[in-house]
């Protein structure tokens, strides 16, 4: 059973997962009130400061409105734990619908607010290095907030810029001289604004234009040549004009942030795009249970938690514990602010059927998959892609059989899961339904959040 991990804040929903570790929901047992804690195991074995010490020291400096701010750390053996605000409107790729993208002003909106971002990151001597939809992370707001410097380096101090040899971030989203050992020793800048135009891309196509920046990759040497039909023909004029400039193969004549900043696009109002091929559719808005680490955060840390933490959503504490379920009931705007993902289907059978049926879909469309939990599955799809889907009852104390099934992305491009996930969605359509309504059952599922950390170990 989930209990406190620091004085008054309870451990409740996985947010995420990935090989450095796991990232949950940690909320305020009085309050409500909500941060995100990342896990991260170091190595026993090495010595010195470890990368997630490391991390942590990089981004507890950090503080700008468009970067996700980290409240404080703990260590516990070998398990660095990192207290960050909490951005519970989820990730950038959410926003994006596969294969159309999303309308320009909103594209515009979040790639203004990413670029004033990565702007004070380089001003502080900070290269993030990945860049990407998955760590563009959405405030209750709406507003860009970037996240997770497992990778971010310094590369200017004193004055003094370095060049940098390490080969990392995402393969779709690298610079070719990052990934060209003839390139290296690169400059920090060019690559982290490249990576931008690639995500601007995604959300404007809604996919991504090559599987690497390297002339081995067809649709990367159709772009060199001056040919390739898509992405391309889904932007605008003048967004297509930027991408050029901003994904320049040579980084000496790439566009420099400031020139980003300037270019038209970037500066126009949404009414100014009228050129747009397409119509804008609509679109909508580690471990299992960490033990009690040892020592306790300061008085400041324990402040800034609370001033930076939101309120919880119910649909983010879906597998909180049954002993915490009263705390939760007294938050009656927490039922108010309900937030139903996309990444989730409403079926009108029971947990075992449901995730029968859905064995059957993944069998047809040829995904590897296993239990995990007797009602959780691990799903692989290919190319690198893995997710995990688990089964919950909405109505238990009313008798209602409606299940919810919840997909939840554990590896991979975050486009591709949600294309994969609305592909199985429709495959489901014979036993899907609509939600519940809104009701104090929803909170308080039979599968508990240490038996879901758990499972998930397993794999």
């Amino acid at each position: 059973m989930a209990g406190e991990f620091v004085e008054g804040w309870l451990v409740a929903q996985v947010l995420g997962e990935g090989s450095y570790g796991e990232v949950r929901l940690l909320v305020n047992a009085r309050t409500g009130a909500s941060v995100a804690l990342k896990t991260v195991r170091s190595d026993p074995a090495s010595s010195g400061a470890t990368p997630a010490a490391r991390e942590a020291a990089l981004h507890r400096a950090l503080r700008h409105p468009h970067v996700l701010r980290c409240l404080g750390e703990r260590t516990h053996g070998d398990l660095h734990y990192m207290f960050l605000e909490y951005a519970q409107g989820g990730e950038l790729f959410d926003r994006i619908e596969p294969d159309v993208g999303m309308p320009c002003g909103p594209a515009r909106r979040y790639w203004r607010q990413i670029l004033d971002g990565v702007q004070y990151l380089h001003s502080r001597g900070v290269a993030h290095r990945d860049l990407k939809p998955e760590n563009l992370l959405l405030d209750h707001d709406d507003n860009v907030k970037i996240s997770d410097f497992g990778m971010a380096t310094l590369f200017r101090h004193g004055g003094k810029e370095r060049v940098l040899s390490r080969v990392c971030g995402t393969l779709p989203y690298a610079a070719p001289e990052v990934l060209s050992a003839a390139q290296r020793p690169y400059r920090a800048a060019p690559a982290d604004l490249w990576a931008v135009a690639v995500v601007l891309v995604a959300m404007l196509a809604g996919e991504l234009p090559w599987e690497k920046a390297h002339p081995d990759c067809a649709n990367y040497a159709a772009w060199l040549s001056g040919g390739g039909a898509r992405p391309w023909g889904k932007l605008t004029t003048r967004a297509l004009a930027l991408v050029k400039r901003a994904l320049q193969p040579d980084p000496a004549k790439r566009y420099t942030l400031e020139q980003l900043l300037r270019h038209p696009w970037t500066t126009a109002s949404g009414a100014d795009e009228v050129d747009s091929p397409k119509e804008e559719s609509s679109w909508r808005g580690y471990s299992s249970q960490p033990a009690a680490a040892a020592g306790a955060l300061s008085a400041a840390d324990m402040d800034d938690m609370l001033s930076y933490s939101q309120p919880a959503h119910a649909d983010d504490m879906l597998l909180a514990t049954q002993s915490d379920r009263q705390t939760q009931l007294t938050q009656q705007s927490v039922l108010q602010r309900l937030v139903r993902r996309m990444t989730r289907v409403w079926v009108r059978v029971d947990e075992a059927a449901a995730l029968e049926a859905l064995c059957g879909v993944l069998s047809e469309q040829r995904y590897q998959h296993h239990y995990v939990h007797p009602r959780i599955l691990a799903i692989e799809c290919g190319s690198g892609l893995k997710m995990r889907a688990w089964a919950l009852r909405a109505g238990a104390a009313s008798g209602d059989p409606t299940v919810l099934l919840e997909f939840r992305r554990s590896r991979g491009c975050g486009l591709e899961f949600k294309r994969r996930y609305l592909q199985i969605k429709q495959a489901l359509e014979s036993i899907a339904a609509p939600p519940p309504p809104l009701s104090r059952d929803l909170l308080a599922p039979p599968i508990a959040s240490q038996d879901v950390g758990e499972a998930m170990d397993e794999t």
